[in-house]
């Protein structure tokens, strides 16, 4: 292709992208004006209302959120599987973007459970029946292990992230569970909030309209982080068209290859970068003390020194491998979450062979050295001179 025509090709398409952007942002901004006018909405109708219908809409308000959890997330994963429709929803395609939604769904759960608990310790107060009292408690119970989930999910991700990695190897028969129990809270409380107001009244209608403005807000919320946390290409496309202008780039190889990497986000790009050196930093590092080791264990004669810094240079050298594997747990579990594009995947999968080719070599490594230490130290306790034992104190047969 020509030059021409690549300038041709990058500015129909930055403009596109541009336009795109632009569309973007005027839908981020209308999610947050609308989630702002919902909140003051819902807030204006709750300081005005009864309690008893502060009650109802608490109550409803709970069924909203078994009713959009099933429909928003359980069953699109399951009618589309292997296409990751909540990471697209969610705008997940970064380890930052999946951090940031993860402290916000797990900042929502804690808001959704204060609320199931105000609605399971108020049941007696508003003359409920044991029925709905042990309906309330128990779906009290059911939030709480969404925000124990967020809990252990940022432990997990910090300090052992193969517990991750196992339990995501499992995670169709637990979304199951899920989405029975939201299936069977969402039917429960309902008939338990027939005892309060009949389903189709004038009182139903508006307690329902307050408790789906404040999930408006929530949803506006979510959806305009979301689209915060995405990046445009139409910096990368612009810096491409003017290399190729100006003379820098001419082969088209060189601009493909330029072109593909233009939509690689640049967070993804800069956080598969990091990993990539880390990878290589940790390999450094075992290399390092494995030799260390070797070249001190090799000695005629070592000394008790030079052994107790064999067996000190080993032990570093373990725990850098079992760094490795961690890092190499928390890459496997996130990188599964991001929804990517098929240059982002190429990337994705560089760094995983990386990872793997790593690990291997490591192990590998560990095993050989570890066996030449082992049979150094046996060679070096055959080859001492057996202790001498003084004539007075040899036993006398009797």
């Amino acid at each position: 292709m020509q030059k021409n025509h690549w300038l041709d090709l990058l500015t129909s398409k930055l403009r596109s992208q541009i336009s795109q952007d632009n569309a973007e942002k005027a839908q981020s901004w209308a999610l947050a004006l609308t989630g702002l006018i919902a909140l003051g909405l819902a807030f204006t109708a709750v300081g005005s209302a009864m309690r008893t219908s502060v009650y109802g809409v608490k109550v409803l308000f709970l069924i909203l959120f078994h009713l959009i959890t099933v429909l928003g997330f359980y069953l699109p994963g399951f009618l589309q599987k292997g296409q990751k429709p909540g990471a697209r929803l969610l705008g997940i395609c970064d380890f930052n973007s999946l951090v940031f939604m993860s402290l916000a769904l797990t900042f929502y759960a804690a808001v959704t459970l204060i609320v199931s608990y105000q609605v399971a310790a108020d049941v007696e107060r508003m003359d409920g029946s044991n029925f709905f009292t042990f309906v309330a408690w128990a779906n009290c119970l059911m939030i709480s292990l969404y925000l124990i989930a967020g809990i252990f999910y940022f432990l997990s991700l910090a300090f052992f992230p193969h517990t991750l990695v196992r339990m995501a190897e499992k995670g169709t028969k637990a979304s199951y569970f899920f989405l029975g129990n939201h299936v069977t809270f969402l039917v429960l409380l309902s008939f338990g909030f027939t005892e309060m107001e009949p389903i189709g009244s004038p009182a139903f209608f508006d307690q329902f309209r307050i408790a789906g403005l404040f999930w408006i807000f929530i949803a506006a919320s979510i959806f305009f982080m979301a689209k915060l946390s995405r990046q445009s290409a139409a910096p990368a496309l612009s810096n491409l068209e003017f290399e190729i202008a100006s003379g820098k780039l001419e082969r088209s190889e060189d601009i493909l290859a330029r072109f593909k990497e233009a939509f690689i986000q640049p967070r993804l790009s800069f956080w598969v970068s990091k990993q990539s050196h880390n990878v290589a930093g940790k390999a450094h590092e075992i290399a390092q003390h494995t030799h260390e080791s070797v070249s001190l264990v090799s000695r005629p004669k070592p000394s008790e020194i030079d052994l107790r810094q064999v067996e000190d240079r080993y032990r570093r050298a373990d725990h850098s491998y079992k760094k490795l594997e961690k890092d190499n747990s928390r890459f496997i579990f996130c990188a599964a979450l991001f929804q990517l594009s098929e240059a982002e995947q190429e990337k994705i999968e560089e760094l995983r062979d990386q990872f793997s080719r790593e690990l291997r070599n490591a192990k590998l490594e560990l095993a050989s050295v570890r066996k030449k230490i082992d049979e150094t130290l046996v060679s070096f306790k055959n080859a001492q001179p057996a202790p001498e034992v003084p004539v007075e104190k040899v036993p006398l047969s009797r």
